[in-house]
């Protein structure tokens, strides 16, 4: 981005910021995390280190920082929509953060972390934990409405979703489309719906990886999500 590149006039407070954590994601972007240095951030930011360690005193508080910095807030679920809705509203918003639509690198940059086990319980803390919380409150709705059994409420319930998109990327290498989100909920929900959504469902589910490959193959090169 042009401000994290170019010389100019001297910049200090929140626009310095600014300018350090465009320039630390774009670092990472292209380099990764392990190839990451405060003085490959500095030049990319047209700043000294010294502006960097008067802020932070290495590279992974800074890299936590940007991350915030990035990260769209939490959409609150919709009290208009059902819990259905929000759902799906939900793990398509984690969707975009694994895609890169957001300002956060991507699934390549949480590959990443993987070799880095302090980064990445960081990572698990401040983006992946808030999310699930999220799904779960969208879960104890449905629970509460009627919409799903109790057993929407165990842990794993909330786990599934975020899981079955992540494997769609590494399957796939494109996040979920929205008709591939519809079965990743109906897999989270498959054994906590109600007799009522059993019946007007009928009959067995399909692995969801095997039905959105159906999916896919009977909609052609579908957009992704």
């Amino acid at each position: 981005m042009a401000e994290s590149t170019t010389p100019g006039r001297r910049r200090r407070g929140a626009e310095l910021e600014h300018a350090i954590y465009v320039a630390t994601l774009d670092e990472l972007a292209a380099n990764g995390y392990g190839r990451l240095t405060m003085e490959g951030i500095a030049a990319r930011a047209g700043t000294g280190k010294a502006a960097l360690y008067r802020r932070w005193p290495g590279k992974q508080p800074l890299v936590l920082d940007a991350l915030r910095y990035a990260l769209p807030p939490l959409a609150e679920p919709d009290p208009e929509h059902s819990p259905r809705e929000n759902l799906a509203g939900a793990l398509a918003a984690f969707s975009a953060v694994l895609a890169g639509r957001t300002l956060v690198p991507g699934i390549e940059f949480i590959v990443d972390l993987l070799r880095e086990p302090d980064l990445r319980a960081l990572f698990a803390d401040m983006i992946i934990a808030p999310r699930l919380k999220r799904i779960e409150a969208i879960l104890h709705e449905g629970v509460r409405t009627g919409e799903y059994g109790p057993e929407a409420l165990h842990p794993l319930a909330a786990r599934t979703g975020p899981a079955l998109i992540m494997q769609t990327f590494l399957l796939t290498g494109e996040p979920p489309n929205p008709r591939e989100i519809d079965l990743i909920i109906d897999t989270m929900l498959h054994r906590t719906a109600t007799p009522r959504e059993q019946d007007g469902r009928g009959g067995t589910h399909e692995p969801t990886q095997t039905r959105a490959a159906t999916a896919r193959q009977r909609d052609g090169s579908a957009s992704p999500a």
